[in-house]
Parts: structure tokens; C-alpha cells; sequence
């Protein structure tokens, strides 16, 4: 009798964690012209926020900053552009520059792996460091009725425009971005500003 009790514990236990995550998140893809006279915008993805507490954190954001990247790729399209460039945060082009970042694998590799990756902004909640590529990480809390949920945003802005560039380490060709293995997981309808 014991053992049927813990185990529909746990089975109600984890059906309320899981419904209550993706229920209740609050989803959204936000692009934002910064001027109509240039072709910069501001990108700003949480699309995948389904963490629990640490439950799940690294994945969100990691899955949170390929969303950015088809977002970037898709809004540079439907502008009328082929390529675009990351000019903000200063921290993200440093460490694209310091890693020779030219592809998104390149680019996926630099804020994953090693010095001044999302090493410590992948688990600790609000806690963001001084790591080049968690300045663009923006984590925010939620309460439900299963717990907190964490939100961590990745946002970047980008100039878009139809010269390759191909001496800079922040210029990527938005029709192979699109095409990259990276994303081909990834529901492609919410590269474009949406909420749900």
C-alpha cells in the first residue's frame, strides 16, 4: 500500500510539474526597429522558458539563444536583407571575436563552451556574471502553483544589410542560419514576433 501511495505521489507530482510549467510560462519573440531611418533591431526570444527552479535551466537557455538566431535570420529576410550583424552587447562581439566566430556552429560553440560561456548563467537563477556571453541573458522568475518558473531571455540587436562583411566575426548570413542543422528542431513560426 506504501509503495502505490509514493508512486501516485510522484506520478501527480510530476504531471503538475510539467503542466504547470509550460501552462503557465509566458512565451514571446520581440523584435523592435530602434530607428526606421537605419536597419537595426533589437531581438529579444523566450520562447522555450520551461524551467523549474534549476530544473532544466541550461537547456532553456541554450535552446532561448538558437531561437534568437532564427528570429535575427528570419527578421533580416522579411526586411529585404541577406545578412545581418551583432552591434550590441559589446561583451558578445568581444567574445565572438576572441573564439573567430564566421558560422552559427562557431557562434553556439562560444556561448556553451568554456571561458566566458553561459556556464554560470545556465543554473543560478537571477545571478547573472560577468562572463562575456551571459550579458545577454535576461533571467526572470515566475510562480505557479508547481513552483518557479525560470525565464531566461536572450537578447542582442543587430544591423541588418546586403554587403557579406566578411572580415567581421559578428556577420552571418541569414539564409544559412535558417538552413543550419542547428535549428531544424526548432518551430521555425516563432522565429517571427508571435506570442502564445
Amino acid at each position: 500500500m506504501l509503495k502505490r501511495t509514493v508512486l501516485l505521489s510522484a506520478v501527480i507530482l510530476g504531471s503538475v510539474v510539467f503542466s504547470g510549467c509550460s501552462a503557465t510560462a509566458n512565451y514571446y519573440t520581440q523584435t523592435k526597429k530602434v530607428s526606421p531611418q537605419e536597419p537595426i533591431v533589437n531581438i529579444k526570444v523566450d520562447q522555450d522558458s520551461t524551467a523549474l527552479g534549476f530544473i532544466n535551466a541550461g537547456n532553456v537557455t541554450r535552446t532561448n539563444y538558437l531561437y534568437a538566431f532564427g528570429t535575427a535570420a528570419q527578421t533580416t529576410i522579411d526586411n529585404g536583407y541577406k545578412y545581418f550583424t551583432i552591434i550590441k552587447p559589446e561583451q558578445l562581439i568581444n567574445q565572438y571575436k576572441d573564439r573567430k566566430v564566421h558560422s552559427l556552429q562557431e557562434a553556439y560553440d562560444a556561448c556553451d563552451k568554456g571561458d566566458s560561456s553561459f556556464q554560470m548563467a545556465l543554473g543560478y537563477g537571477n545571478i547573472v556574471h560577468d562572463n562575456n556571453c551571459d550579458h545577454i541573458v535576461y533571467p526572470t522568475k515566475q510562480v505557479t502553483l508547481s513552483g518557479q518558473v525560470m525565464h531566461k531571455a536572450i537578447g542582442f540587436t543587430i544591423e541588418m544589410h546586403n554587403d557579406p562583411r566578411p572580415d567581421s566575426y559578428v556577420t552571418f548570413d541569414a539564409q544559412k542560419i535558417l538552413q543550419s542543422d542547428l535549428l531544424k528542431d526548432l518551430d521555425k513560426k516563432y522565429f517571427k514576433e508571435n506570442v502564445r
